[in-house]
């Protein structure tokens, strides 16, 4: 009997378990898409493969890009400098699913390293280490040495821009902010939808598209009290529920 919730496939990372290579996705993003409606499948690596790509997301009636301690490679925007936290294969698996959701229109979240990849996959460049441009001076990366729940807290306002998709929401908000990689340049057909008070891109959507947005901070922390968080998945399942119909 087929399932009434929309199927959202979430992309997977790679993780060292046990000291043995594994496929994982933070149990938060799984939650908060369980918790608003959506059926989550986990994609790994190997969906990337031709042969089964297309099938598998055949599957899905939504697209989560999580956010994830590895880096984009510097490649695949044109840069050269060394980075050491980097996931090759996650890269692959997102940017096929970004061009698959840019042309089927099925609805996509992109997450902190996901709303990077989406910038970078339009042909957008990113800041490899945003403390290192002068003119940003929100608290853009979290304090290592405090536990994770104080990490996540809010700490600096977005400012939501009115034509954009996020302005049904509001004006501002308060959001939590842990990244070190940060828009550049804006990629070619993206909205910047919301900035930090020091000018910094906090949110873009794809223009020609029902749902594909993308934020820099965190809304799956606290999915089921931030205001921002509860719009932004309803949103996402309200418009996965559309394709499933």
């Amino acid at each position: 009997m087929p399932t009434s919730r929309p199927i959202i496939a979430i992309v997977s990372c790679h993780k060292m378990v046990d000291g043995q290579p594994a496929q994982a996705v933070y149990q938060k993003y799984i939650d908060a898409i369980q918790y608003y409606g959506g059926n989550p499948i986990l994609l790994p690596y190997t969906a990337a493969d031709s042969e089964n790509f297309d099938a598998l997301v055949a599957l899905a009636d939504g697209i989560v890009l999580t956010g994830s301690y590895s880096n984009v490679a510097p490649m695949r925007y044109g840069a050269s400098h060394v980075e050491e936290k980097q996931d090759l294969n996650r890269d692959e698996l997102s940017f096929k699913l970004l061009a698959y959701s840019a042309e089927s229109g099925t609805p996509l979240l992109a997450v902190c390293r996901g709303l990077q990849e989406m910038n970078v996959h339009f042909n957008g460049t990113l800041y490899p280490d945003w403390r290192e441009v002068e003119g940003f001076y929100e608290q853009h990366l979290e304090d290592n040495t405090q536990p994770l729940e104080v990490q996540y807290q809010p700490v600096h306002d977005v400012i939501i821009q009115p034509e954009g998709k996020l302005a049904a929401f509001g004006d501002e908000w308060h959001v939590n902010s842990l990244h070190k990689q940060a828009i550049n340049k804006v990629g070619e057909g993206l909205f910047v939808e919301a900035l930090a008070r020091d000018g910094l891109v906090e949110a873009i959507s794809l223009i020609e598209h029902p749902f594909m947005i993308g934020v820099q901070w965190h809304p799956e922390l606290n999915y089921a009290q931030d205001g921002f968080s509860k719009f932004l998945f309803t949103e996402f399942i309200h418009y996965a529920s559309q394709t499933k119909s």
